[in-house]
């Protein structure tokens, strides 16, 4: 639970970028049951609103942490998401015109106020 300073942190930094960043799309699949391989199977999709950036990594910290060259980190501010959520591994996010999936959460900043993402980009989910 995050403190009382935590929380007017994050709002007051999610008010200063709110409409400053890029409109993006968070899409989360939701599987209930497997397929006769043991593949999820997605029976229901959520949808949030976002707001951040898209960067890409620094080619000596990329080499270095071994992270793909094709990936690109997101940064969200967290109380931008609506409705509220955290985002998790394999969600989807549309941002800059394309679709990326999460690989892996980096950073969740100490006031709950933003989150980066590696991501990858992926075709456009069905």
């Amino acid at each position: 639970m995050a403190s009382l300073l935590q929380q007017e942190l994050a709002k007051q930094i999610a008010k200063a970028f709110k409409g400053k960043l890029l409109k993006g799309t968070l899409r989360r699949e939701i599987a209930s049951t497997v397929n006769e391989y043991g593949d999820p199977v997605t029976s229901q999709v959520q949808t949030f609103s976002v707001e951040g950036i898209r960067d890409t990594f620094d080619a000596r910290y990329a080499l270095f942490y071994g992270i793909p060259q094709t990936d690109v980190r997101i940064l969200l501010i967290m109380d931008l998401i609506k409705p509220k959520t955290t985002p998790q591994q394999d969600d989807k996010i549309f941002i800059r015109g394309k679709w990326h999936q999460v690989r892996k959460i980096l950073e969740i900043d100490p006031a709950n106020a933003s989150i980066t993402l590696q991501c990858f980009e992926i075709e456009a989910p069905t």
